[in-house]
This record gives C-alpha cells, structure tokens and sequence, in this order.
C-alpha cells in the first residue's frame, strides 16, 4: 500500500510500519478493537480513529505535508 509520499509494509499483528519513500521510517498503523489509527514515531499519542489502514496512510501523509516533516533537513535528522 502506497501513496506519493508514503509506503506501508503490513508487518504481523494487523500493523504497518509507515516508511517515506526512499527514506527512513515515520510511524505505524494499527488495528485496535474500535478500528484503525495512526502514530509517528517520537509521539506519545496516535492519531484519530480511522476507517482503514488506507485512511490512515493518506491522513498521516497530510499530517506530515503540513507538519513539512518531507523536507531534506527533517529526513536527515529522523
């Protein structure tokens, strides 16, 4: 499962890990019993509840657009 961004590899466990493309590891995706979130890695909390996994990977992609965690200086400190 991919965006322009983002990759996702389904690891065990109803989970994704979350890769920029050519480029270090976001986050993860996974599956509690009330449906599917997100969490970048480095943060306390995940994200909002979402439908699927492929929700959450378009909204992570959004977050991290906004967040500009894409730039060159971001991924170098990741």
């Amino acid at each position: 499962m991919q965006t322009p961004k983002l990759v996702a590899v389904q690891i065990p466990n109803e989970r994704y890990v979350i890769r920029v493309k050519h480029g270090p590891r976001l986050g993860t995706i996974f599956s509690a019993e009330t449906g599917w979130y997100y969490q970048f890695d480095g943060t306390p909390h995940e994200g909002p509840l979402c439908r699927d996994p492929r929700e959450a990977l378009e909204i992570m992609e959004a977050v991290a657009e906004h967040e500009h965690m894409f730039e060159s200086e971001m991924l170098l400190s990741a």
